[in-house]
């Protein structure tokens, strides 16, 4: 049987080894909950600005559509190889891949958090994308080759573990118990495990890491990231360019309101970002985090690069601004700038994009 299946899969491998050599491919995973929509949208509203450098764009609008079926389901415990649904959703984005090089393409922006897990799973098992390998190794076969640079935002465990959870209460999910805080609390999981096991599948990629804390709302500067440092053209911002936001308390408490008044007792008073954490587990969250950003900071293993912008202050994430408590309307306009600079030590940069190819002026 195995012998079968082997046979059967060698013409989509034979695909997918001739089409990564078809375009560069650029991944931003995510992950969730650190601006993802808001990138994409901004992303999808500067499609042809991209599209006049040579760049495609692939955002959930496509990857969930049908072209990548089969590669984000939940793993199985089947190897790879021999699994013939897998295979073959690589070889039609290899076959993709090889479309958008004949019509001149040279490089392909993949924007798709889903492609490491989903904040859904991650609740239920509480754990940080247990399954991101797995899951990621699809993806490699054809992409791997030919991905020169991987984009990952992260956050502070305390912020990024309570808007998963106003995210997930306010869709009809029970209000975590005392115990199911403790355990993400305590779990092993960090970011640096997700950063160690994206460099294992993607050996040859440049991982870019950025503090959401940062870089929050500012999609131009992550566009410029993805593309080492260049945006290309004059960006264009959406005029919604705050999408998705976990929903604030007194909203959490009008839908959770429907499953009855004792339900949303269980929520605190007042209009702020919802906190389940004690003050004690946010201050081991917040530590486990400082850690992983030394980490990155001292050079990764040399697995990463920290990306790091203004203030130029050591950036410490329990005082680092919480941009989730702002204003959206009144957030300043990012400033133009047209230089890069690289500094620091280790692996920790900041960035100033510059612009190439054709320009437009921005719209307001």
């Amino acid at each position: 049987m195995i012998a079968a299946i082997s046979l059967a899969v060698r013409p989509c491998a034979a695909l997918i080894k001739k089409a990564v050599r078809a375009v560069d491919v650029i991944l931003h995973l995510g992950a969730h909950r650190t601006g993802t929509t808001t990138l994409q949208m901004f992303l999808q509203a500067n499609e042809a600005r991209l599209a006049q450098s040579h760049i495609a764009l692939w955002t959930p609008r496509l990857t969930r559509a049908g072209l990548f079926a089969g590669l984000m389901d939940t793993p199985d415990r089947v190897p790879l190889m021999q699994n013939r649904g897998r295979v073959r959703a690589a070889g039609r984005v290899a076959m993709e891949c090889t479309r958008l090089a004949d019509a001149g393409t040279t490089t392909l922006l993949v924007a798709e958090e889903n492609l490491i897990g989903n904040s859904r799973d991650n609740l239920r098992r509480g754990a940080l994308y247990p399954d991101l390998r797995t899951r990621l190794e699809a993806m490699a076969l054809p992409f791997g080759r030919r991905c020169t640079r991987i984009g990952l935002s992260i956050r502070s465990y305390d912020s990024y573990w309570a808007s998963a959870l106003a995210y997930a209460v306010a869709r009809g999910h029970a209000i975590p118990t005392s115990a199911q805080l403790d355990r993400l609390v305590t779990h092993p999981r960090r970011w640096r495990e997700l950063i160690r096991d994206v460099a294992k599948i993607f050996p040859n990629a440049d991982l870019v890491i950025w503090p959401f804390e940062r870089f929050a709302g500012r999609a131009a500067d992550e566009l410029a990231m993805l593309m080492g440092g260049v945006v290309p053209g004059a960006t264009v911002r959406p005029e919604n360019d705050w999408h998705n936001p976990s929903p604030r308390l007194a909203k959490l408490r009008e839908i959770v309101s429907a499953g009855g008044a004792d339900r949303a007792a269980q929520l605190p008073a007042g209009n702020g970002r919802w906190m389940p954490f004690d003050a004690a587990q946010q201050a081991t969250l917040r530590g486990k985090y400082r850690e992983d950003l030394q980490w990155l900071r001292r050079g990764a293993d040399g697995l990463a690069r920290l990306v790091e912008t203004a203030p130029t202050n050591p950036f410490a994430a329990p005082a680092a601004p919480d941009l989730t408590e702002m204003n959206h309307n009144t957030r300043p306009a990012a400033t133009r700038e047209t230089s890069r600079a690289r500094t620091g030590t280790g692996g920790q940069e900041t960035w100033a994009p510059r612009m190439i190819g054709p320009s437009a002026p921005a719209l307001n």
